[in-house]
């Protein structure tokens, strides 16, 4: 097995999202999130997965496994923890990387939906869920490879940027941001 690592995940990422017809596999206006697994082997996992407004995955983890995302329509929100609390936005053309034990909770949190492209290498095996308790993280269970949706009441619009590498449409080629 040959995991891949954060910059050439975001390369198979780009690779794969640039198929035009991912926007035509799911329905935009269901009012459940929609996923579809695209790639499957021991060193590699692809998901498309459209997010209707308010739908946010909960605090997870992917184990051992990094990851890379990318926004085809739409905007996705994302909170991660590294000690703080970082929220970055991610429109359509962007992408973020992260490396294995990344915690996270992504959401829609716009008016309409949202298509995204989802890579992990190497494939997810576990995820563990986490409720945020002031400043602590504790688990709460722990799941197979899809990740959980759940419905967002009070939406946090705040905008602030992490470290990680990425890439947004005006610079493709991926990098620290």
């Amino acid at each position: 097995m040959t995991a891949l690592t954060v910059l050439p995940l975001l390369q198979a990422l780009r690779d794969f999202a640039d198929d035009p017809d991912l926007l035509h596999l799911h329905d935009p206006h269901s009012l459940q999130r929609q996923r579809t697994e695209l790639v499957r082997d021991d060193d590699l996992q692809i998901w498309l997965i459209t997010w209707p407004p308010g739908a946010e995955t909960g605090w997870h983890d992917h184990g051992a496994a990094a990851g890379a995302y990318t926004t085809l329509a739409g905007r996705l929100t994302e909170h991660s923890w590294d000690g703080a609390e970082h929220v970055r936005s991610i429109g359509t053309g962007d992408a973020w990387a992260f490396a294995p034990s990344h915690i996270h909770n992504v959401a829609n949190l716009g008016a309409v939906a949202a298509t995204s492209v989802h890579a992990y290498s190497p494939r997810l095996e576990a995820m563990t869920h986490y409720e945020k308790a002031g400043s602590c993280f504790e688990p709460i269970g722990v799941s197979d490879s899809g990740p959980r949706t759940v419905l967002r009441r009070n939406p946090d619009p705040r905008r602030t940027t992490g470290s990680g590498a990425s890439w947004n449409s005006a610079d493709r080629r991926g990098g620290a941001r």
